[in-house]
């Protein structure tokens, strides 16, 4: 007895300008962890110009014909890297201060899964989407200590501001103080890094071993809490990552 397997169209992303048109600009690749969850839901990868897709495996022959059904919060991640060596001479927005990514994900201002739309907070990619990627386990971190005297790093919830967890120190003589956090224990990457003090330290950061050493200049986050068929059919859910050209 043969056994028969189809593909339908998940999700899809598509990178484009301001004025609509495709932006070929980016290889996208999945990082390992996405790898095993796309196994585990029966999922496939498929790039394309100026975006790419996602495709479920689905039984028709099953009483449920989907494989692998997501029941709970679940993140796709994936690294960017940039050919296109003069984007950042066409496109917003300005990598400042240095040394930033740009993280795309459709999340809301609370935090809450968004089934299409958007993958920055505005309508164009900003500065907004600004983060620092580096390594979990050893994570870099600058502390101002002109702002006042903290001896404690706090490592924050993004959206609800919850304490996730907490590093104490004792800060050396001196204006700046940098340490490595460990953030490895942490259930998602992209956290904000705080100090009882106001002003010495607040930003957002994305802590992942492998997007950190991958050069990526862009980080993309999907996120999806339903069954895989609960979007449209045939073109399933659709996401856009929109660069505003810059004038001549």
């Amino acid at each position: 007895m043969s056994f028969v397997r189809q593909y339908r169209r998940f999700l899809r992303v598509r990178f484009e300008d301001d004025g609509g048109d495709a932006v070929d600009a980016f290889d996208v690749r999945p990082t390992t962890h996405t790898r095993r969850v796309m196994a585990d839901h029966s999922l496939a990868f498929r790039p394309g110009t100026a975006g790419f897709s996602i495709y479920s495996r689905n039984n028709p022959d099953a009483a449920d014909p989907l494989i692998g059904p997501i029941s709970d919060r679940t993140r796709l991640s994936f690294g960017l890297r940039i050919t296109d060596p003069q984007f950042y001479d066409r496109y917003h927005p300005d990598l400042t201060p240095a040394r930033r990514q740009i993280l795309l994900e459709n999340l809301g201002s609370t935090g809450a899964i968004q089934a299409s739309g958007a993958l920055s907070a505005i309508a164009t990619v900003g500065q907004s989407e600004l983060v620092q990627s580096g390594p979990a386990s050893d994570f870099p971190v600058a502390i101002d200590l002109t702002a006042g005297s903290p001896d404690r790093l706090h490592v924050r919830d993004r959206f609800d501001n919850t304490l996730l967890a907490e590093q104490r120190f004792t800060a050396p003589p001196g204006t700046v103080f940098r340490l490595g956090a460990d953030l490895s224990s942490l259930q998602h990457p992209a956290v904000r890094l705080t100090t009882p003090v106001a002003g010495a330290l607040d930003q957002i950061v994305y802590a992942d071993d492998e997007i950190s050493s991958s050069g990526a200049g862009m980080i993309l986050d999907l996120w999806w809490e339903q069954r895989q068929d609960a979007v449209p059919s045939p073109n399933g859910a659709l996401f856009t990552a929109s660069f505003r050209a810059r004038t001549s």
